[in-house]
This record gives C-alpha cells, structure tokens and sequence, in this order.
C-alpha cells in the first residue's frame, strides 16, 4: 500500500473508532454520562485533549447526534479537528439479518487542519498512540463475510480542511467542502455513488462525482477543476527552480472508465485549459508568460501507453533565452543545481532502510516483468500561434539581441510511425520573415527527414555582432535571403544551401578582437558581386550524423569558408581584362630591354594593387618569368624593375609584407617575358581551408 493513502485511511480510521466509541458510550450510558467520559478521559483515549458540547440518542428510531466535538493539538490550545454535528440514523433491526443499514450520515461544519513539518504531521503523534509495541505479521483472513453494509444519504456539508507544509511556507486552504453519497454498498449487489464538491481558498473551485459498482468492480468518474491557481504549486517547484511567483488559472474537465481489477486498463479523456500563465523568477522578472492553452485528450490508456490527443492549441507565448559570458544562460541561472551524485547515493540508501510494506513486496514479487508497450502518441491538430522568442548573447564582443515574433506552428495528424508534416512561419526584425516545412519520422527520425527553410528579407547588420565574433569585420549594409533544402536518408545528410544578398558591405578589421578567423571576405564579395551588386552563393552540405566529428554548423562554416578563399584569391575572378593565356593566368608582360615599366604596365599595377587593398589578409606574388640571358644589362633591368615594383605597389598603400616578388628559374620554352600574378591568404585561423 502506498504511503500517503495508508496514512490517510489511518487517521480517518482513528477518527471513526472514536466516533463510534462515543456512539457505544451513548448507547451504554446515554448522552450526558458518554459527554462527561469523553471531556475528562480524551487523552487516556486518543493520547490527547478533546470535547464534546452535546451528544443525544434515541434507540427506537435509532437515530445519534453529537454536536461540536473538538479534538486538540498535542499542545492542548489548537484544535486539530472538529465538527458542529454529525446526525446517524441506523436501522438496528437489520442487524439480526447481518445487514448494517445507515439510513443517513449528515457532517456539518467538519474544520481540519493537517500541518506537516519535515516528515511529521500534526497527527503523527495520534497514529503512534495506536501502534502497536509487538512485531506480528498480520494474518490476512481471506473468508468470505456475511455482514451486508449498506451507507444510505452520507453527506458532508460547509466543511473546511487547511493544508500547511511548514518546510515549503506552503497553505492549502479548502473551503464549502460538501461530499454526497447517495449509496454505498459493500456485500451487496448495489452500485455506489458518491459527489464531492469544494470551494477552493484562491477561489476556484471542485467537483467530482463517482460510481462503482461493487460486484463487477467497474466504476466512472468525473472530475470538474475550476479556476484553480497555480502558484499554489510554487513551494513543490521552488526545490529545483528559483521562481517568486507562477500567475495563471488552470481548469480541467476529466472522465475515467474501467475496473478496479485492471486499474491500468482505464480509460481516461480529458479537456485542461491554462490561461494567463506568467513565471517570475527571484529577481521577480518574466522567465515565459503564456495567454492559453488548450489540450483535448480523447483517450488515454496507460497499460498500452495510448495518448491520443484530439487537439493542443497554444497562443500568446514570450519567451527569451540568453547567453552570459560566465558561461551561464537563462536555464542554468532559472533551475537550481541538482544534488551531487553523493547525496543521490545517500538518499537512496537512505529510502531503502526504511520498512516497507512486506504484503507490497510479496504482491511484487508475485507479479511477472511485462514489457513495456511501446508509446503510442496521436495529436489529430496542433497549432502554436503568437510565439514570441528573444534570443540574446552576452558572450560576444558586442551584444547579440535577436526577437523572433508572431511565430506560428501548424500541424495535422502528428504520430510516432510513418512520416509527419509541420508548417513554422516567424517574423524576423525589420520585416523579415522565415518558414521552415518539415516532413519526416518521429520515432526512426534518422530514417528520414525533409526540412526546407526559406529566410527572407534578413537585414544584415542584425547578424554583425557574429560577424564581428567570428570573422572580425562588421556587417554595414545588406539584405539576406536564404534556402535552405536538407534530407536525411538512414543518417546520410544531403543539403543544398543558397545564400542571396543584396548589396553587402563589411566594415573594416576590428583591431580588438581576437580569435577571429581571417577571412578575405571584402575581396571574396567584391569579386562576387555581380553588376547589380547581388551576391548569390550555393553551399552543398553532406555526411553522416552517426560519425562522431559530424558537426553541421562546422560543415557550413568550412564550405563557405573554402568558397571566400578561392573565389578572394583568384586573381583571374577580379582581373579580367589582366588575363592572359590559356590558363587563365593573370600575366603583366614586360620588355627585357627596358628598366622601367610603361603607363600600360602601371594601369596593370594599380588594378593589382586594388585588388591586395581589397583585404589586408591578401598576400600578392608576383614571379618574374623570363628567357636564359648572359646580357647582363638585361639582369639588371630586371632586377631594377623589381625595385620599382615594390617600392609603386608600397606608395599605392599595400603593406611592404604582403608583398613577394621573386624571379623564377630562366626558362628557355617561355614565350613572353613578365609577372606571373597570384594571391594567398595570411593568417588563417579556424577554419580548415580545402585546397583545391
């Protein structure tokens, strides 16, 4: 038996035993005798103070009533429990036939109040008063009874019960508790009813209303939550998050069929809605605040692990998650460190050296090991609508604010087998828009999974703080837009990516920050912006997710990366009209017999030049090629024309060392004489450049 029911159906035991004993007394003795036992020997009774106003009987019509019992706390002063009245009428004749038959049971003004502190009640010291010393085994008695009890009109009316958990500083306060049950059979062929309904503190409120029928052992409930408030739950939630207040209502509308001997095989369908949801974390600021929600549950059964969800429908959602340079973010700072692996130890250790129930264990040990059913989820509709999300990172060189609005996700017939569709459509900052389609599997989703992704309309400089983090430049201008096509085949991954931007303008070098890749982004986009200043790249993706280096930002990263450098140093991209050659070769042809360069060969220079001051990550090389000659008038024009080669390119403003000009191995087959242009990329940090 679990512990909180046999803790309850001890102290409504201890309670009844001491009802009854007042009705034998008054049986015995009559009222005022039973009232002056009771007053002055409570405590020999039930080891503590109590008493009672009235106690009347009629033994023709067998009809008791006591009224205002108060039974104290350990201290003597508080009353822990008590009632104004409690009227039975009882048909002393049915007890020839073996057959206790209550006509009625009325409780009026019944007030309790339970208060826990650590693991001891208020009404611990009530249950000890009973136990017994002796360490017999209970011998159940399997026999068949005779007795038929038949509880007619048992009803509780204005009653009040009050919840405290010291520990937590948490109150529970239940207020017009009314319970009516028309029938309640055992022995017999009767069905029982029962209802209960109570008023709540906060003002919500609860109804609930029971039949079972004691032969066939089936039984239906239903359960009506209303406005119930949530913060009543924030001492159970504070042990692991650090939250001051839960704003919101809940309402839950719930019916169960089935058999008290198949418990699991009930049948539960249910309707909950939440609304006006607002969680404050202790520095009393909004962690995620919800408008509503609605979930329908058309049936649920637990031995077949069965969920299956008519409809969940979301709306009015703010949220933000952040990142801080502490390396903490929004969740680590909100939850509360769990227990070391130590305590769990020792805690565990500690649940198993306490007694347990032996007729439990024996139950358990009776009962094979089922495998579990596999889960079974259904939801016919989902729909989240007004989702809003801030993504914030504190980590970079500059902060990165980033709102994600009027997100809506849309959803039909959504199951762990076979393939499922979902529609996300979210509003980016200064009009941009993204949707994503996905179609794929749930319970095998390495099998398959189709996620296209359209972003349009991203203004560039929004994303600068990455690009300041990662590459060091800043975004000054530019319109984004992104497709993004993905498939997953038995954890093959196959992307198509295209990037299309608007005119885009990258800032200079940031001097202060570091650890930044050095990429020649300037000249790769000047290169690649075409005469309408747009940019389109297309980004392949591949590889397989089981390989333990698979790392799909790392892939992105690395193809892009590849991209910029080939495109920024080829020479051959930017210098068009420099060309020269069936090769492609950029080729500043030059005359052996002349020292010095003429304005033709100079416009070449300054094109070569512009090119290097483009990004100051860009080294130029230019290799002198040229004819084996013992003149030796001709070396030294060449070696003079290597001066004033670097010496124009340094006034032209290109740093003296990205600059290498060299003179290759005289070459006899060589048809004109010059430079030989090619460019690399200094200081390449993280990034792992693919040669091609």
């Amino acid at each position: 038996m679990k512990k909180p029911l046999k803790i309850t159906i001890i102290i409504v035991g201890v309670i009844v035993a001491f009802i009854l004993l007042v009705l034998l007394l008054v049986s015995l003795f009559g009222g005022s005798v039973a009232k002056s036992y009771v007053n002055n020997h409570a405590e020999e009774l039930l080891g503590r103070k109590a008493q009672v106003e009235h106690v009347g009987l009629n033994l023709f019509s067998g009809h008791v009533a006591v009224e205002g019992l108060a039974v104290y706390e350990d201290n003597g002063k508080d009353v822990f429990a008590g009632f104004d009245t409690l009227d039975v009428s009882v048909s002393l004749l049915k007890l020839i036939g073996k057959e206790v038959y209550v006509r009625h049971i009325t409780l009026a003004g019944l007030n309790v109040k339970v208060i826990q502190n650590g693991t001891r009640f208020n009404f611990t010291s009530l249950i000890e008063h009973f136990q017994s010393d002796s360490a017999e085994v209970e011998v159940k008695d399997t026999t068949p009874s005779d007795w038929v009890i038949n509880l007619h009109n048992i009803r509780l009316s204005n009653g009040r019960l009050h919840y405290a958990d010291m520990e937590r500083n948490s109150h529970w306060g239940f207020n017009d508790l009314n319970l009516l049950v028309p029938d309640f059979c055992i022995g017999g062929e009767k069905q029982t009813d029962a209802g209960l309904t109570l008023a709540l503190a906060d003002g919500g409120s609860l109804q609930a209303d029971a039949a079972y029928n004691a032969v066939s052992n089936d039984f239906n409930a239903k359960l009506k939550l209303t406005n119930f408030a949530l913060n009543q739950v924030k001492p159970y939630v504070t042990d692991i998050a650090n939250i001051e207040q839960i704003n919101g209502r809940l309402g839950v509308n719930a019916t169960a069929n089935g058999n008290l001997s198949n418990i699991m095989d009930m049948v539960i369908s249910a309707n909950a809605t939440i609304d006006d949801v607002d969680v404050l974390d202790n520095h009393n600021t909004s962690v995620v605040s919800l408008h509503h929600l609605d979930v329908d549950l058309a049936k649920m059964v637990l031995s077949q692990n069965l969920f299956d969800i008519a409809s969940v429908n979301l709306d009015g959602i703010q949220a933000r998650y952040e990142l801080f340079a502490d390396s903490s973010d929004t969740f680590s700072r909100f939850l509360k460190p769990q227990q070391t692996t130590a305590q769990a130890v020792e805690d565990d250790e500690a649940d198993e050296a306490e007694p347990s129930d032996q007729t439990d264990e024996a139950d358990q040990a009776d009962q094979p090991d089922q495998p579990a059913a596999p889960l079974m989820l259904h939801v016919g509709h989902l729909m989240l609508s007004d989702i809003n999300f801030t993504y914030a990172d504190h980590t970079l060189p500059d902060e990165f604010v980033f709102p994600v609005t009027k997100i809506r996700v849309e959803a039909d017939d959504i199951s762990m087998n076979g393939n499922n569709n979902a529609r996300v459509f979210a509003m980016l900052p200064n009009g941009g828009t993204a949707m994503v389609n996905w179609n794929g599997s749930i319970s095998d989703w390495k099998s398959y999974q189709n996620i296209r992704l359209n972003i349009k309309n991203l203004h560039l400089t929004d994303l600068s703080p990455y690009m300041v983090a990662y590459l060091g430049q800043p975004f000054t201008d530019g319109i984004f837009s992104f497709t993004s096509y993905n498939t997953l085949r038995n954890s093959n991954l196959s992307g198509q990516n295209r990037i299309d931007i608007y005119k885009p303008t990258v800032g200079d070098r940031r001097k202060d920050v570091k650890g930044a890749m050095r990429l020649p982004v300037k000249a790769a986009l000047y290169v690649l912006k075409d005469k309408d200043d747009k940019v389109i790249l297309d980004v392949p993706i591949s590889g397989n997710i089981d390989n333990p280096s698979f790392n799909y930002m790392k892939l992105v990263w690395k193809t892009l990366g590849n991209l910029l450098v080939k495109v920024a140093t080829s020479p051959a991209r930017a210098l068009g009209d420099l060309v020269n050659g069936d090769n492609g070769e950029v080729f500043i042809g030059v005359d052996p017999n002349e020292h010095d360069f003429t304005s033709e060969q100079f416009y070449q220079i300054d094109k070569v030049a512009d090119l290097a001051k483009l990004d100051e990550s860009i080294i130029l090389h230019l290799e002198l090629q040229t004819r084996p000659t013992d003149d030796s008038t001709i070396v030294d024009n060449h070696n003079r024309r290597n001066v004033i080669l670097q010496h124009h390119l340094t006034e032209l403003g290109v740093a003296s060392d990205r600059i290498v000009i060299t003179t290759a191995e005289p070459s006899a087959d060589l048809k004109k004489e010059g430079y030989l242009v090619t460019t690399t990329v200094a200081d390449l940090e993280g990034i792992d450049i693919i040669e091609p």
